[in-house]
């Protein structure tokens, strides 16, 4: 029952978020107008900005005793969650006792601390990766990706994009973690995600080829999902038996399937690729 009530707090606190961007754009409307009807809106605002961003807090710690999220974005976004919801009050008794000068002067630093709140949220949602600028991704040759490993060059890239948002260093849905070799290896709740090997047998490959629509499908409805040609690679991975450290030429695979692991990974039969 405490895990589903902390469910809710990824819907709620986009309502505190929403409130506080408001109250910077009735402020700054307030540099050109002085009519007395913003200050009547933004005391409105206030008053409801404060409950929510303490259902939103409560919410937030409940979730994070489900032991899904660990690490220094979870330790962050919680205190920096706190700290927001004392700014709330704080910004709601200045207005209330009429000292709106100070009022104006904590909010802007509250809508700073909101950024910086919001960002280990969203870093704990999506990863660490989720904000970061893009970068051009190094062009290989052909060569280098037959003297990889296959888990390097062609599986973790896969989980990378689509996994370990959920299975990773902030966040163990189900208890399972796909950032490194050893967290796969040890599986999470169920078991391993690998063994017994075999895109039929092994429960990584049973997920993936759920329905759509079944509750346990990976990854999960909403969510992005891999293509085909992606499918193949992971299917075609398990059947060799899953294995981390052997190289892409010792598995010997088919052109088709070397072809789609070449385009994955950005190179071609004749060359190096070019960014797109």
């Amino acid at each position: 029952m405490i895990e589903f009530i902390g469910k809710f707090h990824p819907l709620l606190v986009h309502l505190p978020i929403g409130f506080l961007v408001l109250l910077g754009c009735f402020e700054l409307l307030t540099l050109r107008s002085k009519k007395p009807q913003f200050t009547d809106a933004i005391r409105v605002v206030l008053v409801l900005t404060f409950p929510v961003t303490l259902v939103s807090i409560i919410c937030g710690w409940l979730l994070a005793g489900s032991g899904e999220y660990v690490g220094s974005n979870l330790f962050w976004h919680r205190w920096l969650g706190v700290a927001l919801g004392a700014a709330a009050l704080a910004l709601l008794a200045l207005h209330w006792c009429g000292l709106f000068r100070l009022y104006r002067w904590a909010l802007w630093p509250t809508l700073a601390l909101l950024v910086v709140a919001s960002h280990f949220g969203g870093s704990l949602t999506h990863g660490n990766d989720f904000f970061a600028w893009p970068t051009k991704k190094p062009t290989r040759s052909p060569g280098d990706l037959t003297t990889q490993t296959v888990h390097a060059a062609a599986i973790q890239p896969i989980f990378n994009k689509y996994c370990v948002s959920c299975h990773g260093p902030d966040k163990s849905k189900g208890g399972l973690r796909m950032h490194t070799v050893a967290d796969l290896v040890k599986g999470g709740d169920s078991g391993s995600a690998i063994e017994p090997p075999g895109a039929k047998e092994s429960l990584l490959g049973k997920r993936l080829a759920l329905p759509l629509d079944d509750e346990e499908h990976m990854p999960p409805d909403g969510k992005p999902q891999l293509s085909p040609d992606q499918l193949a690679i992971l299917n075609w991975w398990l059947d060799a038996g899953a294995p981390t450290d052997k190289k892409v030429q010792e598995l010997n695979p088919t052109p088709e399937i070397l072809k789609v692991m070449e385009s994955l990974a950005g190179v071609s039969a004749s060359g190096p690729a070019t960014d797109r």
